[in-house]
């Protein structure tokens, strides 16, 4: 008995290390690094215990008898990319900043707080199905701490660096209340360095400053504080971003200690010896260009998505920001009522994108981030905007890559684990359908996610249910974005006056129908009164609003959803 439990011992020990052992090989892509080297075509990657054990081409990397292999013929590699500025404490909706627009009335902040805590699993998914493998959470509530240690747990999730509450020269509303604020008021020196030593405790990625100066200060009054911050972090071995988006507190920030500045520099062009001092301190500098726009978009109600944010973002949360078209008049804040429907200015490129060609083409470190979770800002997929934008900007897409990667990873600190496709780093790749040097928006087009060595199909990431398809189809109407509104029906769909009365059929009959309509009523807005669900039927009371004269129309839709599909809707007046 004993010869034999030691002989199925000695199997299961066997056993456990060939599977340990167990080499991946990626082949036959185009592999697009980012530390510097040209293109590899006709790639080989081969990966063990979740790390990149070998890369070259075909001709130097021999694929090992037994090791599963990933044929990426006719596809391009590149590392898994690094959103460096997100905050998972907000949802991306119209209510997650009641300081920016209070709609407490509507949703209370308790309970944003609580969805954005029970969907958690999903945000983390939508990074990953964004080819996101890596995300820094640049301050939030010391809940923080929890969402660090769920996506450690967790598979179907980015790694997460965090920082805790901003420690702040300026008190908001709201968010410097309750019992687990997100931002902090530090009024004296050694309450700043009592805030560090609480995040410190906790083994903190990152201390996080709010630096605001109200219209009636100077930047020289916070001085105290923000020095007691960096000498505090300075003994507990921690580094310091700073949220300083004026030319003279980045100044002030940088030369202080600063290692990173999660803003772009916005009310004036920086000048030669702001840049100087960025590259003499390794500041990492990160613009979040894009920001703005979904503040803007959401208050003027002029939104406006890119297909991929249609296709990845979380439709629930894009719905909220067409809240504003329904809210009862007596809700909304004056401010915000002004500002429906109204044109505003462009985000404020006059310095953003003439400073970030500037510090790039001094040899600034930059990381893109996109302060995901502000309001309009989607978690996942506003990553792409965020690139298109630097590119606009004027950085190749060589350089944006890098941006997205590299730069992330050392911003997180962990340049020797990730950021570049290299023998003994973590295997974190994402494979792409087009060439993403040729057109950084292809970094969106995704063919697979490989996070720690396993390879995740995009439809293994997020898996739509019927309704997430029928809301996603209600969002690209009241955005009246005819071509992302039609995406979400099969070609041959049939739309019938309930019960059995055909109105149309197929593609072509739709654009022309809702063509129209969306072109000659701006204002037109769908909202779901109920919503029903049996099976792939979809049952919506609609409320429709905007139309010409006044009229409102109140339906019934019954949607049938087969493959991500509408494929046949019945209208009951």
């Amino acid at each position: 008995m004993k010869l034999l439990t030691a002989a199925l011992l000695l199997f299961l020990t066997a056993f456990t290390s060939y599977a340990q052992t167990a080499v991946t090989a990626i082949t036959g892509a185009t592999l697009v690094n980012s530390n510097g080297k040209p293109p590899v075509a006709d790639s080989v990657i081969l990966v063990e215990n979740g790390r990149i054990t070998r890369v070259g081409d075909k001709q130097s990397v021999s694929v090992p008898a037994g090791a599963t292999v990933i044929d990426a013929r006719g596809k391009w590699i590149i590392p898994g990319m690094i959103d460096s500025h997100v905050h998972f404490f907000q949802s991306g909706g119209l209510y997650t900043r009641p300081d920016a627009v209070n709609l407490q009335k509507v949703v209370s902040y308790e309970k944003e707080t609580d969805g954005i805590k029970s969907n958690l699993n999903d945000t983390f998914a939508r990074y990953l199905r964004s080819g996101i493998t890596s995300v820094v959470d640049v301050g939030g509530p010391f809940w923080n701490f929890d969402v660090r240690a769920a996506a450690e747990k967790t598979e179907i999730a980015p790694r997460v660096a965090i920082a805790g509450p901003l420690i702040s020269t300026y008190k908001p509303p709201f968010l410097s209340d309750g019992a687990d604020p997100s931002i902090i008021k530090a009024n004296t020196p050694e309450e700043a360095r009592e805030l560090v030593r609480k995040q410190a405790e906790k083994k903190i990625d990152i201390i996080k400053i709010w630096f605001v100066v109200l219209p009636n200060e100077t930047p020289e009054k916070h001085l105290p504080v923000i020095q007691a911050v960096m000498d505090e972090s300075r003994k507990h071995n921690l580094r310091v971003a700073v949220h300083a988006t004026e030319l003279e507190t980045a100044r002030i920030a940088v030369r202080e200690g600063a290692s990173i500045l999660v803003h772009s520099v916005e009310d004036k062009p920086v000048d030669a010896d702001f840049i100087r001092l960025l590259k003499e301190k390794n500041v990492i500098y990160t613009p979040t260009l894009s920001v703005y726009r979904g503040y803007r978009n959401t208050f003027t109600q002029r939104l406006e998505f890119t297909a991929t944010e249609y296709q990845i973002a979380n439709p629930y949360v894009m719905s909220s920001l067409f809240d504003l078209s329904h809210i009862a008049p007596e809700s909304i804040p004056a401010g915000i009522k002004a500002a429906m429907g109204s044109t505003r200015p462009a985000p404020p490129a006059g310095a953003d994108h003439p400073n970030l060609k500037a510090v790039q083409d001094a040899g600034v470190t930059i990381a893109a981030g996109t302060d995901a979770g502000n309001i309009g800002t989607l978690h996942g997929a506003s990553f792409f905007r965020e690139l298109k934008m630097m590119a606009e900007a004027g950085l190749t897409p060589a350089q944006v890559l890098v941006t997205a990667t590299l730069n992330g990873a050392k911003l997180m600190g962990r340049e020797k684990d990730l950021g570049s496709i290299e023998e003994g780093k973590l295997a974190d790749m994402v494979v792409l359908n087009s060439d993403p040097l040729a057109n950084i928006q292809n970094t969106s087009d995704i063919h697979l996610v490989v996070k720690n060595g396993k390879a995740f199909q995009t439809s293994d990431i997020i898996k739509k249910t019927p309704q997430d398809v029928v809301q996603q189809q209600v969002n690209a109407y009241n955005a009246r974005d005819l071509e992302a509104f039609i995406a979400t029906y099969g070609p041959d769909i049939k739309i019938y006056n309930h019960p059995d009365k055909l109105g149309s059929s197929g593609h072509d009959a739709m654009r022309k129908t809702y063509g129209d309509m969306f072109k000659n009523t701006p204002k037109l807005h769908c909202e779901i009164v109920n919503r029903i669900v049996q099976g792939n039927f979809v049952i919506d009371h609609e409320r429709v609003t905007g139309l010409p004269n006044g009229r409102v129309v109140n339906a019934v839709a019954i949607y049938e959803v087969r493959g991500d599909l509408i494929r046949n809707v019945w209208f009951m007046p």
